[in-house]
């Protein structure tokens, strides 16, 4: 079945940077992981359909695009420490980015603020963030987000996922449940949307002070979405799932 890619792929979509001031390319054999350490990220495409060279492209104001893009033995690196230059110039352009990688890389990042959007990719996802979003598709079968504040809007996860947002919200979608998801989501002031195909009913736990639902299948599945203060939905793909186009 084809996957449905949440609405932040269709705003920022794959070769949208225009006049870019940063173009690197980079050896993509033998490389494993992507390793981003950037106080303000900006905006973050990462593809995962590079083949003999994976590529990174940059627009915005140069002072606040990373220092340093490059490839150190199997990993590629992409650093900024760009926290004092924003405060002390501002920002007057979108950070825009575009990453494309292998399809086994392993994506490992950290943020101040920012918006990373998956596009693919079958390696370990790991991200850290103070404030952002993380929103795309992953075949990753094992996830770990964890944002301070902010949102996450993924589709189609099919292994382990563990999703923890201190204040914000979370969108997850699935058009059809394999049993291979294993996911488990922490909200602690926000919501949580579940959108499942229309013959998943979701079991309501009581006891405690969050709200907690879950959701298994005969064949495998496991859902567990726990919220502090807030609101936690499960909704039908059929009917929601259109207004992601």
């Amino acid at each position: 079945m084809a996957l449905h890619p949440p609405k932040t792929l269709y705003k920022f979509p794959m070769g949208a940077i225009n006049n870019p001031v940063v173009v690197k390319n980079i050896t993509a054999a033998g490389l494993e992981e992507l390793c981003i350490d950037v106080n303000i990220l900006g905006n973050l495409l990462i593809c995962f359909d590079a083949e003999s060279s994976a590529t990174v492209v940059s627009a915005g104001e140069e002072h606040l695009l990373p220092e340093r893009i490059e490839r150190v033995e199997r990993s590629l690196v992409i650093e900024g420490r760009n926290m004092g230059t924003y405060f002390r110039h501002r920002q007057k352009q979108k950070i825009l980015t575009e990453v494309h990688l292998p399809l086994q890389t392993k994506v490992n990042a950290s943020f101040m603020a920012g918006v990373i959007i998956l596009n693919g990719g079958e390696g370990d996802v790991d991200i850290k963030g103070r404030f952002g979003e993380v929103a795309g598709i992953t075949h990753s079968k094992n996830v770990n987000i964890s944002l301070g504040g902010g949102d996450v809007s993924l589709n189609e996860l099919s292994g382990k996922a563990s999703l923890n947002i201190s204040f914000g919200s979370a969108t997850l979608g699935w058009t059809e449940l394999r049993g291979t998801e294993q996911v488990n989501i922490h909200c602690g002031f926000g919501g949580v949307d579940l959108l499942l195909p229309s013959h998943i009913t979701p079991i309501e736990e009581h006891g405690g002070l969050f709200k907690k639902k879950k959701i298994a299948t005969l064949s495998g599945t496991t859902i567990h979405a726990t919220v502090g203060f807030g609101g936690l939905d499960v909704l039908n793909w059929d009917l929601e799932g259109s207004d992601e186009k």
